[in-house]
């Protein structure tokens, strides 16, 4: 079975443009969520919880707690970090741990090693397994947190083909967890997913194949925002709160099991555009098995909900907070933004390269003497690699034109003019630091032809 690189859908045109689709705008690089979704307080602080973890403050029990951890590290064996590790991740564990510190421990070693073992590459099945409709991601939440569907029924006929097996599947749920985490979140701004679980079809004899996919769905601990679970009948109501328990109390906190009537519910946070019409929305429903859905598809572009106003700050007010010292400082800042403000900056440093050359020209000019005029320069410093002066106050030799270079670039210092007539003329020019750079590269090219 042929191999694919695991970013193959970057060397494809089609799936490039789906991708690109995908990828976060410049509106959500400029958003930044309520206080309420970047951590819930508690009168008990073991029991806060934060959603956002990147570029935030701890809270004073979180730093205690994260010292301890690093303590009882030291103590039972550093743990070999992938080089993506951050800070952060240790902080998501240690909250889905509930703060035990031993259980946390074992949590991060027993990633680590998943994390090490996971291909560098994967094959047709991971592929055929991304589009075949039974895990995907579709739109995204009010607060542009993206969707994943798990559609249980597709997940049942997948297992009885007997095409693929445990690890197959396994596979993909890491590998598109992955794709999620890598391109379509913010750190510091946008750090979660919705998750939507449709048990049509399924039946409390399936409880068991439930467990399975729910223990990977929760290899990513801290990163679901809420989890939907619709189509639930009878008694596979009780048999599912029971499995999402063994999770922890947090998870069964963000949970809500809905029947029919219920759907509303889904549309507090997700706007009808970005929710497919069987779960309550406007959005065309994925038939499995029919559609392309990886790179993930996004239905709309319109994610607020009725009336809604989102923490948007203007374009001025994103480069100031990404620019200049500003202690609320986006965690990363917008390729797109990044592009944008190169392109101003070369454009400003092209602008003061033709003023420069425009002024050496006109100095130049303007400082062109009579023949039987002699004039000198008295350089206070000069630095400069590629030019060796040899006298400190050596005259300048005249042209052919008769002109004279009278200012010299001074590396943070001054040029003195004298006029050797009757009268003394003093001149003081002190260029500033910014420009002095550009200065140097524009008056080589006359330094041969003047000195």
């Amino acid at each position: 079975m042929s191999l694919l690189p695991l970013d193959f859908f970057l060397q494809n045109e089609e799936l490039f443009k789906r991708h690109e689709q995908a990828l976060p705008t410049n509106e959500m690089y400029r958003y930044f969520p309520p206080n309420d979704e970047i951590l819930l307080l508690d009168s008990e602080p073991k029991k806060n919880y934060r959603f956002i973890f990147n570029g935030q403050p701890k809270t004073e029990y979180e730093q205690r707690k994260l010292n301890e951890y690093n303590q009882y590290e030291l103590n039972n064996g550093k743990l070999n970090y992938p080089n993506f590790w951050l800070e952060s991740d240790t902080m998501r564990l240690l909250q889905a741990s509930e703060y035990d510190i031993e259980k946390t421990y074992k949590s991060i070693n027993d990633l680590i090693k998943f994390i090490n073992n996971f291909p560098s590459s994967i094959n047709n099945n991971i592929v055929q397994l991304l589009n075949s409709g039974y895990l995907y991601v579709y739109g995204r939440d009010h607060h542009f947190r993206p969707i994943i569907v798990v559609c249980f029924q597709e997940y049942l006929n997948i297992l009885e083909t007997k095409k693929y097996t445990f690890d197959d599947i396994n596979t993909t749920i890491i590998y598109l967890m992955n794709y999620i985490v890598k391109y379509l979140l913010i750190p510091g701004q946008i750090e979660n997913w919705i998750t939507l679980i449709d048990l049509k079809g399924a039946g409390v004899s399936d409880i068991s194949d439930f467990k399975k996919l729910l223990t990977t769905l929760n290899s990513y601990r801290g990163r679901v925002f809420k989890s939907f679970i619709v189509n639930v009948s009878g008694f596979l109501g009780f048999a599912v709160k029971t499995a999402v328990n063994l999770f922890g109390s947090s998870s069964a906190k963000k949970l809500k099991i809905l029947d029919k009537k219920e759907l509303y519910i889904i549309q507090e946070i997700i706007s009808p555009d970005n929710l497919q019409k069987k779960y309550g929305g406007t959005a065309p429903d994925i038939v499995p098995g029919s559609n392309k859905l990886f790179p993930p598809v996004m239905p709309s572009m319109n994610y607020a909900l009725k009336g809604e106003r989102l923490n948007i700050v203007s374009e001025e007010a994103y480069k100031e907070m990404c620019l200049n010292s500003n202690p609320f400082k986006p965690y990363i800042i917008s390729p797109k933004y990044q592009e944008k403000w190169d392109q101003e900056i070369r454009k400003q440093e092209e602008e003061k390269n033709e003023k420069l050359s425009n002024m050496i020209t006109t100095n130049s000019i303007s400082h062109v003497k009579e023949p039987d005029k002699k004039s000198y320069i008295k350089r206070t410093s000069f630095k400069e690699e590629k030019i060796q002066i040899k006298k400190k106050n050596d005259n300048i030799r005249k042209n052919s034109n008769k002109q004279y270079i009278m200012e010299f670039i001074n590396e943070f210092g001054e040029v003195n003019i004298l006029e050797m007539e009757e009268k003394k003329y003093y001149s003081k020019s002190v260029i500033n630091h910014e420009k002095i750079n550009l200065f140097f590269q524009k008056i080589s090219k006359y330094r041969k032809k003047y000195l």
